[in-house]
C-alpha cells in the first residue's frame, strides 16, 4: 500500500512538472530576448570606456520591452479560443510573472530615484534573477535552481572584491544565465 501511495505520488509529481515545462515553453522567447539584451548591455559597459555608447542601453531595453510586449500579445491571442481555455489562461503561469513584473519595477523605481546606489543596482538585478532561477527552479527543475546558486554565489564574490566590475559581469553572466535557462527548458533538461 504505501510503495502504491509513493508510486502515485511521484508519477503525480512528474506530471504536474511536464505540465509546467509545457506552460514555461510559451515564455523561453522572453528569456532570450530578456537574455541578449543583459549581454548586449554588459558588452556596451565594456565599450563605454572608449566611447559614449550610453544611448545603445536604452535603444536595447526599449527593443527589448517592444518585443516582450509583442511576444506576451501574441501569448494573449493563442492563448484562449474556447470559454474553457480562456478559463485556464486566467490561472495560467502568466500570472506567475505577474508578482516578478512588479518586483522588476520596483528595483527600476528604486534605481530611478537614486535609492539604489549605481555601484550596488547591478548586484540588485542579479540577486533579483538568481532568486527568481531558484523559485522557477523548484517547479521546472533543478538545472535552474543550480543556475540560480551559481548566479547568487557570482554576486556575492562581486560584491565583495569586484564591485567596481559588477555591471559588465553580472549583467554578462545574468544574459548567459537567461539564455541558458532558455535552452535548457527548451531541451526539457531543466
Amino acid at each position: 500500500m504505501q510503495s502504491s501511495n509513493r508510486d502515485s505520488r511521484k508519477a503525480s509529481l512528474i506530471n504536474t512538472k511536464q505540465a509546467a515545462l509545457q506552460s514555461a515553453q510559451r515564455f523561453l522567447p522572453l528569456l532570450f530576448i530578456w537574455g541578449a539584451e543583459w549581454i548586449f548591455n554588459a558588452v556596451i559597459d565594456f565599450a563605454i570606456y572608449w566611447r559614449d555608447l550610453d544611448w545603445l542601453k536604452t535603444a536595447a531595453f526599449v527593443t527589448a520591452l517592444i518585443a516582450s510586449f509583442v511576444q506576451v500579445w501574441s501569448l494573449r491571442k493563442s492563448a484562449g479560443a474556447s470559454d474553457a481555455e480562456r478559463e485556464e489562461a486566467a490561472a495560467h503561469p502568466l500570472l506567475i510573472v505577474v508578482p516578478g513584473l512588479l518586483l522588476i519595477g520596483a528595483v527600476v523605481f528604486l534605481e530611478a530615484i537614486e535609492a539604489v546606489s549605481p555601484l550596488f543596482a547591478p548586484l540588485l538585478r542579479a540577486f533579483l534573477l538568481a532568486v527568481g532561477f531558484v523559485q522557477a527552479g523548484l517547479m521546472l527543475g533543478r538545472g535552474l535552481i543550480y543556475v540560480g546558486l551559481w548566479l547568487f554565489a557570482l554576486t556575492i564574490v562581486m560584491g565583495l572584491w569586484y564591485l567596481g566590475y559588477s555591471s559588465v559581469i553580472l549583467e554578462g553572466m545574468g544574459g548567459i544565465a537567461l539564455v541558458v535557462s532558455g535552452l535548457m527548458l527548451r531541451s526539457g533538461k531543466a
